[in-house]
């Protein structure tokens, strides 16, 4: 079953003539004399506004494809060039095109020089094809009827540009007279289904609120449609009949000098109306009537519009998003690992299938004989993601040999689930006076822990004494940064360690000199949960001073997983 189509709400814009019985325009109408029906609905006229004295939009095609040379040639050069003469105000804007001017430099203008250098420069060639440039040579040639098929597309490429051009330029009526002997409708070839045709043309006009007034310069006149509210059909309407009658033109055939100036007064004078409508994106015509209710007064408007199609919707849609100004977002400070610190960060299995993050810091040792050296108290960190979303953001204190963490202090770890990948980390270093003394700024790439047999990341806690060391037993105990100790101390490695099933993994340790060699195996105690910590007691009264590493091994049935922990014993 088709999804039904979405209603959207649509602005519609209809430009209204008003004229008396004898021709006159109307221009004391209000917004309570209009009534329109959509669709034979009536809608609300939410808006009615005279436009009048406006610079008008004028854009005139010269088709020297279809015009005989000879004296339709110079009937069109006196006709236009009086019409710029005489019809056009200072203010007005009008561009002239021919057959391959250029598409994309449409441009309207107030230069009236470069207006008539191009209406002088006009040459009808309708029945002669011998190739005048290379493009003709190229791509306009063969016999006779390819020649006209191929000129006919020029022809109905320049007048939809031409409209839609027009479209960019506002709201308001705009002009677009096609000096033409005759347009076919062209059938359409397999390849050619995106080019522009006549029903595109028809639609680009209707959307872009242009009014076509064809102008055919033949000694043989076509009949003027009378200027009526809808335009009597002729018996075996033309293209550019259809044309003047869908988009609410007129053709210009026998008086060019009258039905000129008929389309400049058309300009001159009209009312804007608007109003909306919720309507399906299906692309459909919908059928437009607009009356007066003062008595003696004849109207004039086109006959609907287009309801924009999904297409339509869609390409509105990526264009606002492509136009819109872009956020500023604020600079990325650059990374920076200050020496204030002694930062760790360690993983294990959080919520949902993210990675769970814990952060713990130190001031770093003091130099001796540096009495300058700045002391750090605490930091406020924010962790953000590669979107950045912030993760964590608050103040972290030092943690240090058995440091507990009470509620309603400021806590010594900072705890967050990101997902595996990028993170960015902030950190702004405090004194004892909490003034900002140095930025850390680094990027942290977070592992993934999802796997038949995981081990995180070792957490190493530290004991001076036998009473700290019963401490590191409570869950809220916190680990230290520092990987170096003294032989008085007492370590306890607290190892995270998962498995994909109830199996649970056998899990050792030993101790192994800086150079990988086992000094001795270690006891490691676990819980029967397949998820859960195993925790290594580390005393350091017998070893030397020097590296050592702790290696932990995990297995199961369907895999083993190994971590290292390094640390230095110094004294």
């Amino acid at each position: 079953m088709l999804a039904a189509l979405a209603l959207a709400t649509q602005i519609v814009n209809i430009d209204v003539i008003a004229a008396d019985t004898r021709g006159r325009s109307v221009e004391n109408l209000k917004l309570a004399d209009f009534e329109i029906r959509d669709d034979g609905a009536v809608r609300t006229v939410e808006g009615a506004r005279l436009v009048k004295d406006d610079a008008r939009l004028f854009a005139i095609y010269l088709d020297e494809y279809h015009v005989a040379s000879g004296a339709a040639t110079a009937r069109v050069r006196d006709a236009v060039a009086q019409f710029i003469e005489r019809d056009l105000g200072p203010n007005d804007l009008v561009v002239v095109m021919k057959p391959l001017d250029s598409l994309f430099r449409i441009e309207l203008t107030r230069n009236r020089d470069a207006t008539r250098a191009v209406v002088a420069g006009f040459e009808g060639r309708k029945g002669e094809y011998d190739p005048r440039n290379d493009y003709e040579r190229n791509f306009i040639a063969g016999t006779p009827a390819r020649v006209e098929a191929a000129r006919t597309q020029v022809a109905w490429s320049a007048i939809n540009a031409l409209a839609i051009h027009l479209g960019t330029l506002g709201d308001r009526r705009k002009t677009l007279i096609v000096v033409s002997e005759g347009l076919s409708r062209m059938e359409r070839r397999r390849g050619q289904e995106t080019l522009p045709s006549f029903e595109a043309v028809i639609r680009s006009a209707t959307r872009s609120n242009v009014a076509i007034y064809p102008f055919d310069p033949s000694t043989t006149p076509t009949p003027t449609l009378a200027p009526t509210p809808t335009p009597a059909p002729t018996p075996t309407p033309t293209p550019l009949e259809r044309l003047a009658a869908e988009t609410d033109g007129q053709i210009i055939g026998a008086d060019p000098e009258g039905g000129l100036r008929r389309a400049a007064a058309d300009a001159s004078t009209y009312y804007l109306l608007t109003y909306q409508v919720a309507n399906p994106d299906d692309g459909k015509f919908h059928d437009v009537q607009v009356r007066v209710k003062r008595a003696n007064v004849n109207v004039r408007a086109r006959k609907g519009y287009f309801a924009p199609s999904p297409d339509d919707t869609l390409r509105a849609a990526v264009l606002e998003r492509i136009n819109a100004p872009k956020p500023s977002a604020p600079p990325e400070p650059a990374p920076h690992a200050s020496t204030l610190i002694r930062p760790w960060f360690g993983w294990s299995r959080g919520d949902s299938g993210r990675t769970r993050v814990t952060f713990v810091w130190e001031p770093a040792a003091r130099v001796p004989g540096d009495r300058g050296r700045l002391i750090a108290s605490r930091l406020v960190l924010t962790a953000l993601d590669k979107d950045g979303a912030v993760l964590f953001d608050g103040p972290v204190s030092p943690t240090g040999p058995a440091t507990i963490e009470e509620l309603g202090n400021v806590p010594a770890r900072a705890v967050f689930d990101a997902p595996a990948g990028r993170i960015r980390l902030r950190m702004a270093i405090q004194d004892a006076a909490a003034q900002v003394i140095d930025h850390d700024v680094r990027d942290l790439s977070v592992r993934d822990l999802r796997g038949d047999v995981v081990i995180g990341t070792a957490q190493v806690l530290r004991a001076r004494n036998a009473r700290e060391f019963r401490s590191l037993d409570d869950a809220a105990a916190v680990p230290v940064a520092s990987r170096e100790f003294s032989r008085t101390e007492r370590l306890l490695l607290r190892v995270p360690i998962y498995a994909a099933s109830d199996e649970p993994p056998s899990v050792s340790a030993r101790l192994l000199n800086r150079s990988g060699q086992a000094m001795r195996q270690l006891t490691v105690s676990t819980s029967a949960k397949p998820s859960r910590f195993g925790e290594i007691d580390v005393p350091l009264a017998g070893l030397a001073a020097g590296e050592y590493i702790v290696e932990v091994v995990a297995i199961t049935s369907s895999g083993q997983a190994k971590d290292r922990i390094t640390f230095r014993v110094i004294s």
